[in-house]
């Protein structure tokens, strides 16, 4: 007996030196069940002769009433007799799981981690060892492969991952048992291990046997080949990182943005792997993936999809397409049509905004809160000319504001800019309006000799429909009529542009009001003021 525990004590000591999974000295979290696998991880720490402290942690899940009770009073008996320091505590898994809409065994997981991760932040532990085995490796491995998880489910659960330690994944379970018995001690047995609902369970005692008869050292080849593929893992990840930076215009809390030409022009490979991650990012558990079926729909949108086509994704997410991007998210944040989108700003809706107006002051400022846009007007008596020299500090107390970046939704509106100059006397007296675009509008874009619909001029310029009643327009008076003078982030009216005969100028500022939604962020590499098509005519 003490030969199979020494032999099996050098076999771990030599895993965790060759995978640099414990520094010398190195305090550590252990966490503790109560069954085989994990008294053999803690004994075997015990036998190493430079190890730091050494503090147990058990949870109860609270799904097995008096029997999780037992086992984690039984650990704690057991680490007051080895003189070890142990931390127990009891969730409500079923609660939890409920509430955050999750399966027991990853609701199990995300709380058994969290509870880990605060142990070892309070006794400052550089480690937390965990027991998983060669067998907990085959069985990762062979679910990730039926869910169609990609290379970074085949290469499995890797020695050290951040503070994750696992130095028993080079022994099986059987080993873990008959060190337990060298040891004398008899491991607790937890029944839901033999419930088959779980599909883990339902792996290891039917799955895998019958795999085990076409080949009888199953667990031992597919670990071999988890070294392979994270060896290409690790590569193809480092590749991403980059593609990650060339690909994403915008990325929140609640939504990432990609570049739909950017992401487009990667390889498959590539491009399936920003995709899987996007969704990691967003949702924070690797219990959540996108599967093959996932996968190939999101090809099928990229190559098929209409503008603002949508798809559901696991973890109450949603795709979207618009003309320039690919916007993942919470669905509740994509949701809606042109009508009732949530607006640029704050996930207000735009319903019954087109009969809206506001008078904006000259020099004044006016907040259109329906449309998510607060407008400023002033007027400079400098001459017009050079475009510095429309640049006069305004009479009004108006911060520097960088133009409309190209970057998430914001991207979908061409060469916006947040400020323009216009020929003030050109735009007509007294007060300017600001409204949201109605049927039938019309003006004479920029550099054109006749007006058109400002319906058309949305689709030539890609304007995504959820944004066109959103945007500000800024109207003045022409030959008695209102007219539009700006269309606000995007075209000036040819007949108020600036001209060298221009004596006074027109400065109109829009800036959105509240915080930006995910996807509509202002890139940091945009800060730079910018005139909208209103130089020298």
């Amino acid at each position: 007996m003490k030969t199979t525990r020494r032999a099996i004590e050098a076999t771990v000591a030599r895993f965790v030196t060759a995978h640099a999974l414990l520094p010398a000295g190195a305090s550590v979290v252990v966490a503790v069940s109560g069954g085989a696998d994990s008294l053999c991880l803690l004994g075997t720490l015990l036998a190493f002769s430079d190890r730091g402290e050494i503090v147990v942690a058990s949870l109860d899940h609270g799904l097995r009433g008096s029997a999780g009770a037992a086992d984690a009073q039984w650990v704690a008996d057991l680490a007051d007799t080895l003189g070890l320091h142990c931390v127990t505590e009891r969730v409500d898994t079923q609660a939890f799981a409920r509430e955050q809409h999750r399966s027991l065994e990853d609701a199990a997981r995300h709380l058994r981690y969290t509870f880990l991760q605060r142990v070892a932040t309070q006794v400052r532990a550089q480690r937390i060892c965990v027991g998983h085995t060669r067998d907990d490796q085959a069985e990762t491995i062979t679910l990730n492969w039926l869910r169609g998880s990609g290379l970074a489910g085949l290469a499995g659960m890797r020695p050290l991952d951040g503070k994750i330690a696992r130095p028993l994944l080079t022994l099986t379970r059987a080993e873990t048992v008959a060190y337990c018995a060298a040891r004398d001690w008899q491991p607790r047995e937890d029944a839901s291990n033999s419930d088959d609902a779980y599909r883990r369970n339902s792996i290891r005692r039917h799955l895998l046997p019958a795999l085990e008869r076409y080949n009888p050292n199953l667990a031992r080849t597919l670990a071999r080949n988890a070294d392979l593929i994270a060896a290409d893992e690790a590569y193809l990840e480092a590749q991403t990182n980059a593609a990650w930076d060339a690909t994403i215009s915008a990325s929140t809390a609640n939504g990432v943005a990609f570049t739909l030409d950017a992401l487009r022009a990667q390889p498959a490979a590539l491009r399936h792997r920003l995709l899987r991650r996007a969704v990691l990012d967003l949702t924070g558990s690797t219990a959540i993936i996108l599967e093959a079926v996932h996968i190939a729909a999101l090809d099928h949108l990229l190559a098929d999809g209409a503008t603002g086509a949508t798809l559901h994704l696991p973890g109450k997410l949603r795709a979207r397409l618009t003309y320039t991007t690919l916007l993942i998210g919470r669905s509740e944040r994509l949701a809606g049509g042109s009508e009732t989108a949530p607006s640029p700003v704050s996930g207000r809706s735009a319903t019954n905004t087109t009969a809206q107006t506001w008078v904006l002051p000259v020099p004044g400022i006016v907040e259109a809160h329906e449309i998510g846009w607060r407008v400023r007007a002033w007027v400079t008596e400098r001459p017009a000319g050079l475009e510095d020299a429309t640049r006069a500090t305004p009479s009004l107390a108006t911060p520097s504001l960088s133009p409309v970046a190209h970057a998430g939704t914001l991207a979908q509106l061409p060469h916006a800019t947040l400020t323009a100059y216009l020929d003030a006397d050109a735009a007509g007296p007294g007060p300017l309006l600001v409204r949201a675009w109605r049927a039938g509008d019309r003006f004479r874009p920029l550099g054109m000799r006749h007006e058109k619909k400002l319906q058309d001029y949305f689709a030539d310029a890609k304007i995504p429909r959820e944004w066109r009643a959103r945007l500000p327009l800024v109207l003045g008076q022409h030959n008695g009529h209102d007219s539009i003078l700006w269309v606000g982030g995007q075209r000036i009216d040819d007949r108020a542009r600036l001209t060298p005969e221009s004596r006074r100028v027109l400065a109109l500022q829009i800036e959105p009001i509240g915080q930006i939604e995910p996807g509509e962020q202002q890139e940091p590499s945009a800060q730079r003021d910018g005139v909208c098509d209103g130089g020298v005519g």
